[in-house]
């Protein structure tokens, strides 16, 4: 985000000397043209780059709430699940209820929302039975409500990284049409007129030596990692825990909600490692990035026995 506020920086400031000197322009219609071009893509590049200024891990915020939500609530119920089947004497349901009660801290979103809809379907298949054993209604109707509201929230948080990518890959495409008109056309008019107009010539001059002393003219498309930290055993965040990305060798330490996020990535393969005081740590996380991808993994990370 940062490469691409600078990109956008960087034409702004080109576009305010131009429009200070538009009386070089006059006259020379095809120069209008192509100058009011860079204008409009400029334009349009700092109305995207203002829109994305926020960052990704915002839209994730709400979301990591309503799944602790859930989470909470699916771990007591399948508590009761397993009591349900137990009294049933029915095996192949305790199977399911245990095998789930093993996956609840660590499963994704999209996978936590599968486990919730299938305890739903087997607790009502034994309404009986459960409401015997103090299952009250309003606790499916307030797990079905939870289901609904992550579920719409999980679509809309997809949509929103859909509509980010797609910001991206138009600033992309508007960055390297804006410096083929710079080099191919407002870098030949400025030169040639530069007698004519010593002053624009100068500073238009000034500003395009400064970026080609920076980085490539190229934005390459880039990723993000973002995650969180979490006690395996409460589901609790991890403040100050350790995150390294191996391959760039940056490090950084989780926030009061736990979180984490590296930006600005390449695609490729790509290392995590996680380390927190007092916790054992966790296997290195082997992720592939894909170009202008966004990439969630969470760490659970389990509390050392008394006297390690």
């Amino acid at each position: 985000m940062n490469r691409l506020t600078e990109k956008t920086e960087s034409f702004l400031a080109i576009k305010r000397v131009l429009e200070s000197h538009n009386n070089a322009f006059e006259g020379k219609p095809n120069a209008i043209a192509f100058r009011d071009s860079f204008f409009e893509r400029t334009a349009t590049l700092s109305q995207l780059s203002a829109a994305m200024v926020r960052p990704v891990k915002s839209l994730y915020t709400t979301r990591r709430d309503q799944r602790l939500a859930l989470q909470q609530r699916l771990l007591l119920i399948t508590d009761f699940g397993i009591m349900l089947a137990k009294n049933a004497q029915n095996n192949g349901m305790l199977t399911i209820f245990l095998h789930y009660k093993k996956r609840l801290r660590s499963i994704s979103v999209a996978a936590m929302l599968q486990v919730a809809t299938d305890e739903l379907q087997l607790l009502d298949q034994h309404r009986s039975l459960a409401e015997a054993l103090g299952l009250p209604a309003t606790e499916i109707q307030d797990l079905q409500q939870l289901i609904t509201d992550l579920r719409a929230l999980y679509e809309l948080t997809q949509n929103q990284l859909d509509q980010r990518r797609n910001q991206r890959l138009r600033a992309l495409a508007l960055i390297n049409e804006c410096q083929d008109i710079l080099k191919f056309e407002l870098d030949k008019f400025v030169s040639f007129h530069a007698g004519e107009w010593p002053v624009l010539s100068q500073n238009y001059s000034h500003l395009r030596r400064r970026r080609r002393r920076h980085q490539s003219n190229k934005l390459s498309e880039t990723s993000d990692i973002i995650g969180t930290v979490s006690d395996a055993g409460t589901g609790l965040p991890v403040a100050g825990a350790t995150v390294k990305l191996i391959e760039q060798g940056w490090s950084i330490t989780t926030d009061a909600d736990g979180d984490f996020l590296f930006d600005e990535l390449p695609a490729g393969h790509l290392t995590l490692s996680c380390h927190a005081s007092g916790y054992e740590v966790p296997e290195i996380a082997a992720i592939v990035l894909g170009m202008n991808d966004h990439v969630v993994w969470n760490f659970q990370l389990t509390k050392l026995a008394s006297g390690s």
